[in-house]
């Protein structure tokens, strides 16, 4: 039954999409994030819905007239140019003899990479209004809404014994990929929730903010625990009443602490000194001194993309702890193993491009009559950025769809609030100008 639900629901999505490609941009987000297929038993479940949804909207997206060119901000250009530069870094990894051996690896990489960057950028071009940008979040952080209740339900009635895990064989299947990304939603149900009119709605993404809470913790994931923390001070940091939000973020930790399950506080407690007792945190050591050492003797290009391998880990002397994975178990070095030192600061650069970008959204529009939806949307993405730098420090997910959408949200918000406030503001400044001219100040006086 489950499978003929999902097999309808695809067919009917598709066909939506090829009218309305926008709802295709809807559709990816859902494939993408919820994963509908990964909960049915039978030949749904190992289907790929997301090449029909990505083939049906490039169909729809060349007949619509509701579609724009993607905007050229610093956001995206910079995306661009990473971009780019990962077909250089893949052509000369494939041509070395060096990387020969995971060749295959490093072009099918290459294609998921840039299945999700072509998506980002047709989401630039049919995202051309606030309304469509609102419906993007809503149904985004709907799909993590769920999964925030469905672990917080789980965690209760298995009294948190045991690990919260995405939908299997899903980019968020693992326990840390999984924090990762309620880390990154945080601040989506916090700050767009009061954005909504309907009650139910921000009601929803209140309670779903604690419930993200509750399952971050839930994952057992210690980078998740201090990504998730550092969203939280953030919050708190933004908050007008700073000592209240200080005190709220202690509250939540104490509470933590105190009905946390003894599983979870003993790994939570191997933070400390995990670097010599601990395996998962010796394997992280590990990758990041092959990763450096791999950079220094490729500093322009790395290794390409998929270049942690058991070939290479032996060339460079680093040992195979039995039971733990081999990895990039971090963002940056991931980066600067993959792609070279060109490759990290160019990451680095849209990580700051887009700070500052939303830094200088709040201070231009917060103190606009209708600017409080452009503030809103700074705050919520700058804080998942943070989220993802800081929980991706231990985690591997350079490639991860979430951040790249916000990257681009972050541009379509700079467009969208230059093109409706402030011509606003232009117009009011030019009355308020006139009105000086006519109307001296000397003038009003004598007639008071």
């Amino acid at each position: 039954m489950r499978d003929a639900l999902v097999l309808f629901a695809l067919i009917v999505s598709v066909l939506i999409t090829l009218v309305q490609p926008f709802f295709g941009v809807l559709s990816w987000s859902v494939v993408s994030y919820f994963n509908p297929h990964r909960f049915a038993w039978g030949f749904a479940r190992e289907m790929n819905p997301a090449i029909f949804v990505a083939s049906a909207t490039l169909l729809g997206l060349l007949f619509t007239t509701k579609r724009r060119f993607p905007p050229m901000t610093r956001e995206t250009k910079l995306l661009l140019v990473l971009w780019a530069w990962f077909c250089i870094t893949t052509l000369v990894s494939i041509s070395s003899s060096t990387f020969s051996h995971h060749a295959d690896a490093t072009l099918s990489k290459l294609g998921e990479v840039s299945k999700i960057l072509v998506m980002t950028f047709v989401s630039l071009a049919l995202v051309t209004d606030k309304s469509r940008l609102r419906w993007w979040y809503l149904v985004t952080g709907g799909c993590f809404a769920f999964f925030a209740f469905k672990s917080t339900v789980f965690g209760a009635l298995t009294g948190g014994q045991f690990k919260i895990y995405g939908p299997e064989g899903s980019s968020i299947a693992d326990n840390h990929d999984f924090s990762l990304a309620m880390n990154m939603a945080l601040p989506l149900f916090l700050y767009l929730g009061p954005l909504e009119e309907r009650r139910w709605i921000r009601w929803v993404a209140r309670i779903s903010f604690y419930c993200g809470i509750v399952a971050v913790i839930l994952t057992y994931s210690r980078g998740g625990m201090l990504g998730g923390v550092a969203v939280l001070l953030v919050i708190a940091l933004r908050s007008k009443h700073k000592a209240l939000g200080a005190g709220g973020l202690a509250i939540v930790v104490i509470l933590a602490l105190a009905l946390a399950p003894m599983a979870w506080k003993q790994r939570m407690s191997g933070i400390e000194g995990a670097s010599q007792t601990d395996a998962s945190a010796q394997s992280r050591i590990m990758s990041w001194t092959f990763a450096a050492h791999l950079a220094m003797d490729y500093p322009i290009t790395g290794g390409g993309f998929s270049t942690f391998t058991p070939q290479l880990q032996a060339r460079y002397g680093v040992e195979q702890l039995e039971g733990v994975t081999f990895g990039p178990h971090s963002v940056y070095f991931q980066f600067l193993a993959e792609h070279g030192f060109p490759g990290l600061l160019l990451f680095l650069a849209l990580v700051a491009t887009c700070l500052l970008s939303c830094r200088r959204l709040v201070k231009r529009f917060r103190r606009i009559d209708g600017g409080e939806w452009v503030v809103a949307y700074a705050r919520a993405l700058s804080t998942a950025v943070i989220g993802f730098c800081v929980s991706g420090t231990f985690l591997g997910r350079a490639y991860f769809d979430l951040f790249y959408q916000i990257v681009a949200t972050i541009a379509l918000v700079v467009v969208l609030a230059r093109a409706e406030l402030l011509p606003a503001v232009a117009e009011d400044r030019d009355l308020q100008e006139s009105d000086r001219v006519l109307n001296p100040p000397e003038v009003s006086e004598a007639y008071q």
